[in-house]
């Protein structure tokens, strides 16, 4: 029997007795049918939001295929070409005879100016976008509804009201991780865990001894304040939800459903292991192709396999 026959056996039997966690990410609304890809936020900003669609497709490379997983666009928010963002601000000719050295200060506070405004108006556009996604009615599902077991906890990554639209799950069963859409509790919480590549400049002396600084190395700095804008701060997560964690010690089953385990969120799930632990996994995959990495990436993570099981979400219907 395959992997998919044993787990869909293994819940059959594992649901009557078993306190579950089931883990959602974003592929989990996709196969409700709701326009939640990378893709469907950039052609929602390209009808709506033209200057964020300018700064998407100038400074970022994130792409807009099916196959565009959500860790994708996470992970490629890290690689803003800070550089083009500098020249295109930086009109200053040095060699002009009225170039004055204090104007490099006020290069400096206009990309600073520019960089909030950036940010802001990215993560504006991206509310807006979440708040605009509509739900199907169960009539009109593109899959059969999944066999939820009754009781559970939930960790959603999500941002939208899946679980309470079409299963009407209790909202204090439901962690949102990084905050829900419809109770404006928070800012939505999305980004990358990458920690800055060292540049060159970074040195204040070069090899022989000489500054590397020049009088535009402050106003360039200014200008790779994304990368920080988007790093997502799971420490400060985790320990705001503390209490919610603490009610994992008695999990026995962990179903993981929709979420592409991208590095960003390893903590969320080293956190749970370390809280279930003994807990069996069931973890679905996709594409069809990213069983074998998918598996080896949950034992990065501390699952050890013998306590993994994969599955396709279908093999819940």
């Amino acid at each position: 029997m395959g992997s998919a026959g044993r787990g869909l056996s293994l819940i059959i039997v594992l649901n009557k007795t078993m306190k579950t966690l089931y883990i959602l990410g974003n592929g989990f609304d996709i196969y409700h049918g709701l326009k939640t890809r990378y893709a469907d936020f950039h052609h929602y900003v390209s009808e709506h939001c033209n200057d964020v669609e300018n700064t998407l497709e100038n400074y970022f490379n994130f792409q807009v295929d099916d196959h565009y997983l959500w860790k994708n666009f996470e992970g490629d928010l890290c690689e803003f070409n800070y550089k083009s963002f500098f020249d295109d601000l930086n009109h200053l000719d040095v060699m002009d005879e009225s170039f004055k050295l204090s104007q490099c200060f006020g290069l400096e506070d206009d990309i600073i100016q520019q960089s909030e405004d950036l940010v802001k108006d990215i993560r504006e556009a991206f509310s807006n976008w979440i708040e605009s996604i509509s739900y199907p009615d169960k009539d009109q599902l593109p899959f059969p509804l999944l066999q939820l077991k009754p009781g559970s906890l939930f960790i959603n990554f999500n941002y939208t009201d899946t679980l309470e639209e079409l299963y009407q799950i209790p909202k204090n069963n439901i962690l949102y991780l990084h905050n829900n859409a419809n109770d404006y509790s928070g800012d939505l919480i999305f980004g990358h865990a990458e920690q800055e590549e060292k540049h060159p400049k970074d040195d204040e002396l070069d090899a022989d001894g000489n500054s590397n600084r020049t009088m535009f190395t402050d106003a360039e700095d200014a200008a790779r304040t994304q990368f920080y804008a988007f790093q997502k701060d799971t420490d400060a997560v985790l320990a705001e939800h503390e209490d919610f964690f603490a009610r994992l010690r008695d999990i026995d089953q962990v179903i993981v459903l929709g979420h592409s385990l991208g590095k960003v969120d390893w903590p969320y799930f080293q956190k749970v292991a370390a809280m279930a632990h003994g807990a069996v996994w069931m973890i679905s995959y996709y594409p069809i192709d990213a069983k074998e990495q998918m598996l080896a990436v949950a034992n990065k993570m501390l699952i050890p396999k013998s306590k993994i099981d994969m599955i396709l979400i279908e093999d819940l219907c």
